[in-house]
């Protein structure tokens, strides 16, 4: 089943959880599965039915641009990247 890797900025939303194992076959499937067990989840990282632009999401370690109907494979790692501020 997916894996998805939670960034620290949205831990306190799981409990503190790094990661969470979640059957889906879509990334929507997925992030709405993570807010069910995290609710506000699917909030932070999807905006206007977008994945939000200030965030990057890494299947299997490869930054990918990703469309919440897109598929994952069962055995994906889906990585949730925060974007970094600074100058």
């Amino acid at each position: 089943m997916p894996r998805v890797i939670v960034p620290a900025t949205l831990r306190t939303l799981c409990g503190g959880s790094p990661q969470l194992d979640i059957h889906a076959s879509t990334v929507e499937e997925l992030l709405r599965a993570v807010d069910a067990r995290c609710p506000g989840f699917y909030a932070r990282v999807v905006e206007d039915g977008r994945l939000r632009p200030e965030l990057a999401f890494a299947i299997d370690g490869e930054i990918t641009p990703l469309g919440l109907h897109d598929t994952i494979a069962p055995s994906a790692e889906l990585t949730i990247v925060p974007a970094l501020g600074g100058g």
